[in-house]
């Protein structure tokens, strides 16, 4: 069996302040190569998710089983969920409820009494109290129907002792957090092997050598564990194991590498996301990791070649501000000269660059004011009027923000190039780039790029317009990039990855 131990450490968050991003996990992506290729494995998971089945459910993860510190502790040990609403509460008879836009608000005589805030999902996520308009407690709910935790607050409004419930309501361990220790439930003495413990960590070890991984047998299963700096659990304790830590950009691990290269008495074994990882990873302990690669191609092919007006696409998310207004005002020039050939959109992840991609835009129409109009702006009845009065040409240029795989692969999918001029490349982009087929424009020399096959270095912002030139206005150019594209796709397809892992887990 295949043990997997995730960096899984956030918790949802209020809807109302929960806002859609893409995110990137190694075990994740570890995980969809095991299931595309039938290979059993497991998961360990050391930090308090009350939210994993939801989680699980978002990320398609179906693990063979799940081995959960707290799970244990709190006596679950299944994945059911069963629907709670605020009716299952006992509430004041004279309560009154202010249903909000985020949340609901239990007012008991001019006073708040309570406030009840939900996931995305509609599923409650935890449920304040307050006494006199202070913070008291909170009761924080699992997904799968139960208060989970109950967390009690001090006059600072600062969380002072967490008390953690199974499903009938009993309480199992009570964490103190000014003095870390840990009480358990004298009603349950088979649950620790004693009712008090200094740290909550050695409680968690304690559950983990003796319940999650007592059946580990060295010689017939395989411990990958994401080294990781955040980690709660002292992830020394898994050397006995003989694990493989998995390392990524995604996740610090510096301080992680450091202490079990100094504690391990045996030769580490290390996996490296990228060429870039294993390079870092052998400055620090002498070792050459071998590289698997997160993001896997797939046979998803784009259309652009039966639209007529040819899209690019800029990715700006590791460009500098300057560097986007250079080149979309290259990519301007280009558009104004042929605005029904050409069109244009920016993409990027994060909010903050989704701004700075309108600016752009907004500072292009007070540039170039009366030179153009942009094709959403007006009614297709009044660009036809304006166009023919004073022959501005309509162009199309536009923003997306990228906060999904799937989201990514519409986006490409009527693209004609990409432009990806960071100081540091995207790996899921240029995978989706190579899976999509369509051509890439890099700033710098990559394993995924092939100078003039299925893209172009352009070292300068200038040599940009030389690529566009390349690829566009025919398709022979674009159609060996297509070629090659298909080539690169099975070095990363799910079969290859596996290849390596097998290769990897049978060392």
């Amino acid at each position: 069996m295949n043990y997997l131990v995730p960096a899984w450490h956030r918790l949802l968050n209020d809807w109302s302040w929960t806002i859609p991003r893409i995110e990137f996990d190694d075990a994740v992506s570890h995980i969809k190569v095991f299931q595309e290729s039938k290979v059993p494995y497991s998961l360990v998971i050391t930090d308090y998710q009350p939210q994993l089945s939801t989680k699980l459910n978002q990320l398609t993860i179906f693990p063979s089983e799940i081995l959960n510190v707290f799970d244990y502790l709190q006596g679950v040990n299944h994945l059911d969920n069963q629907v709670v609403t605020y009716h299952d509460f006992a509430w004041p008879a004279d309560a009154y409820f202010d249903f909000t836009s985020f949340r609901i608000v239990v007012i008991v005589k001019g006073h708040p009494y309570a406030k009840i805030t939900f996931d995305t999902q509609g599923k409650i996520l935890w449920i304040d109290y307050f006494v006199n308009d202070r913070h008291t407690r909170r009761l924080l709910l699992d997904s799968r129907g139960f208060v989970s935790r109950e967390e009690l607050f001090n006059d600072q409004d600062q969380p002072i002792q967490h008390i953690y419930y199974d499903e009938q309501g009993y309480w199992r361990i009570k964490h103190n957090l000014s003095t870390d220790q840990v009480e358990v439930n004298d009603l349950f003495p088979a649950l620790t092997k004693q009712l008090h413990y200094e740290h909550l960590s050695e409680l968690m070890v304690e559950v983990v050598q003796n319940h999650l991984l007592n059946r580990f047998d060295s010689d017939n299963d395989h411990l990958i564990v994401t080294l990781d700096d955040q980690a709660k659990f002292d992830q020394t304790e898994y050397l006995k194991y003989q694990p493989l830590f998995s390392l990524s950009h995604w996740h610090p691990y510096q301080q992680s590498l450091t202490k079990i290269n100094a504690e391990s008495d045996n030769q580490l074994n290390l996996l490296a996301d990228n060429e870039e990882t294993r390079e870092l990873i052998k400055k620090q302990t002498g070792i050459n990791a071998p590289v698997i690669p997160l993001f896997q191609s797939r046979f998803n092919l784009g259309h652009s070649q039966r639209l007529s007006q040819e899209r690019i696409g800029l990715f700006i998310e590791g460009m500098t501000d300057e560097e986007v207004h250079q080149v979309v005002e290259l990519i301007y020039q280009r558009l104004v000269k042929k605005p029904a050939a050409e069109a244009l959109t920016l993409l990027t992840y994060s909010i903050e660059k989704m701004q700075l991609a309108q600016d752009c835009i907004n500072q292009l129409k007070e540039k170039h004011q009366g030179e153009f109009v942009l094709a959403s702006e007006a009614p297709d009845e009044v660009e036809e009027i304006l166009t023919k009065q004073t022959k501005i040409p309509k162009l199309d240029i536009d923003a997306q923000r990228i906060t999904t795989p799937a989201e990514i692969g519409r986006q490409f999918d009527s693209l004609r190039i990409i432009i990806d001029w960071g100081a540091t490349l995207d790996e899921f982009l240029q995978i989706t780039a190579i899976s999509t087929g369509i051509p890439q424009l890099c700033r710098q020399p990559n394993r995924r790029v092939e100078d003039h096959k299925n893209g172009i270095i352009c070292p300068a912002i200038p040599d940009i317009n030389q690529g566009l030139d390349y690829y566009l206005g025919n398709l022979k150019h674009w159609n060996q990039a297509l070629v090659y594209d298909v080539q690169l796709m099975n070095n990363y397809s799910a079969t290859e990855l596996m290849t390596k892992w097998r290769t990897i887990l049978k060392k």
